[in-house]
């Protein structure tokens, strides 16, 4: 049996067991967004990225990952004077 035989045989065990209504009902709205979204595109569902982009998939996601300008400004205010090779010197002790 293929991978992507066994991992749909998975899937279906999982959605079998499910019990709630609820749950089973958010099953089916995302399913049907994920196929309406598909067809709206002219995509098929499964298709394949051609370039990875790490910030459009955590975007995707919702994750929306560290503000790099608000490192950069709480780094300049904490204003350190040590150099860099002591600091990590006293980490290792």
């Amino acid at each position: 049996m293929t991978a992507l035989a066994e991992k749909k045989l998975q899937f279906i065990r999982e959605v079998s067991s499910i019990e709630d209504v609820k749950t089973l009902s958010a099953l089916l709205e995302a399913y049907q967004k994920i196929i309406e979204e598909a067809k709206a595109t002219n995509k098929p569902v499964n298709a394949i990225r051609q370039k990875f982009d790490a910030d459009a998939i955590r975007q995707r996601r919702g994750r929306v990952g560290h503000d790099k300008a608000k490192i950069m400004r709480l780094i300049r205010e904490m204003d350190i004077q040590e150099p860099i090779e002591q600091l990590l010197a006293q980490l290792t002790k």
